[in-house]
Formats: structure tokens, sequence, C-alpha cells
């Protein structure tokens, strides 16, 4: 009986040594598509990293733009400002007509 378990264990030693040509296939096959999935996963991370790095920085310049922005309507609204317009037309003996006066939006 331990000889007939023997002679089992190398049989099947043997024939895990030695793959056919199927198998062989098989096996290379599934190693390449393992490599080529682990290879484009680190491809889309790191296009991935560089959108939201883009996404970042255009961010950055359109809060940027706003402030800009923001400060011109400010300065414009502080230039309209009833009591300088009125000290301008006092100082050149004008009279201020309020209907003349336009807002830049």
């Amino acid at each position: 009986m331990a000889e007939r378990i023997e002679k089992t264990s190398q049989l099947l030693q043997t024939k895990f040594k030695r793959f056919s040509r199927v198998e062989k296939a098989f096996y290379i096959s599934i190693a390449f598509t393992a490599l080529v999935l682990a290879i484009s996963i680190i491809f889309m991370q790191t296009r991935l990293l560089k959108v939201q790095n883009d996404l970042t920085k255009i961010n950055a310049q359109i809060e940027e733009k706003k402030t800009e922005l923001d400060d011109a309507k400010q300065e414009v609204n502080e230039l309209i400002r009833l009591e300088r317009l009125k000290e301008i037309a006092s100082k050149k003996d004008l009279k201020l007509n309020n209907e003349n006066i336009r807002a830049a939006e």
C-alpha cells in the first residue's frame, strides 16, 4: 500500500513538472494579462494624477481671476460714489445730473 501511494506521489510530481503546450500557453497568457493590467493601472493612475494637478492649477487661476474681477468691481463702485462725483463736479463748477451717471458692468 505504501508503495502505491509513493508511486502515485511521484507520478503527480512528474505531471506537475511537465505541463502540456496548452497548459503552458494558458499560464503564459494569464501572466501576460496580469502584466498588461498592472501596467495599465499604473498608467491610468499617473494620468489621473496629472489631470487632477491640471484641474487644481486651473481652479487656482479661476479663483485668481474672480478676485481680480471683484477688485475691479469694487474700484468701479468707489469711482462712481455719489460723494466723489459731487466733489469733482463742484471743483469743476459743474452741475451733477444723476440721469447721466451709469455704472459699468
